[in-house]
């Protein structure tokens, strides 16, 4: 840093230039999420058929299809139901119930899964291979 002449700030351009824009994910307000939810509520994903609801705890929760940390957002098309324990054994990354949990998915879902995750998501989040 010069210590003699005069001084002078950054130009703005230079320091607004702060490089490429990241991609911020949507989150959802409270009344985005009881929206959400209403629309989802349903039978677990992830149990085999027929649906158990969370194999009779008749707890639901919510699952975000491609994650947070993945660049997930909070939108319907991201988020299923799936029971309690259910859940747990998704994000435990069990085959079957990974499995069941992707052949579950609607076109919309399924879609919204490829554009932001790639084609090997299911593969890379969930240890399952598959394709349609």
């Amino acid at each position: 840093m010069p210590t003699s002449g005069e001084a002078r700030p950054d130009p703005k351009a230079r320091t607004l230039a702060r490089g490429p824009r990241r991609y911020r994910r949507k989150v959802a307000s409270p009344k985005q999420w009881q929206a959400i939810i209403a629309a989802k509520q349903g039978p677990c994903r992830a149990c085999p058929p027929p649906h158990g609801n969370g194999s009779g705890f008749g707890v639901v929760e919510f699952h975000h299809i491609v994650s947070r940390q993945d660049g997930g957002d909070d939108v319907a098309d991201n988020i299923i139901p799936l029971g309690r324990s259910c859940h747990e054994r998704v994000t435990r990354r069990v085959e079957s119930a990974c499995r069941n949990l992707v052949e579950s998915l609607s076109d919309k879902e399924y879609a919204y899964m490829v554009a932001r995750g790639g084609e090997g998501y299911p593969e890379r989040a969930y240890g399952v291979r598959y394709e349609r």
